[in-house]
């Protein structure tokens, strides 16, 4: 991920076991894991240092999550609002295809796992 997001989140700590957020709820933000790793449950992936989380839900027409997440360890994680990522886009217009990249990534790696039918995406 750029680094020029950083200044523009705000650090939590969570501890092992606590639930991110889950499966239906409404998508407001994103999540940059700074150290630790996280559980996608029911998909059994893993996410961890460096990579960045809830974009899909967070873009979605129905705006809500599409996983269940859980903190696999105790976490350091980086956080930024739907707001805030508007608001920068207008700053930086190449947030856009940052995101854009980031989303078309994921949902290539879910039909090779088989977590997405091909031709459905």
């Amino acid at each position: 991920m750029s680094e020029w997001l950083l200044p523009h989140m705000h650090l939590c700590k969570h501890k092992a076991g606590e639930v991110l957020f889950r499966k239906g709820d409404v998508a407001d933000k994103i999540v940059y894991v700074a150290s630790g790793k996280l559980k996608l449950q029911g998909i059994d992936h893993f996410i961890g240092p460096g990579e960045l989380i809830g974009e899909i839900g967070l873009f979605s027409p129905e705006k809500v999550r599409t996983l269940t997440v859980v903190c696999d360890t105790d976490c350091e994680l980086y956080q930024m609002t739907d707001e805030q990522i508007h608001r920068l886009y207008y700053q930086n217009p190449k947030l856009g295809f940052f995101f854009m990249r980031l989303i078309v990534e994921r949902l290539l790696r879910d039909v090779k796992r088989g977590a997405i039918e091909p031709g459905t995406v």
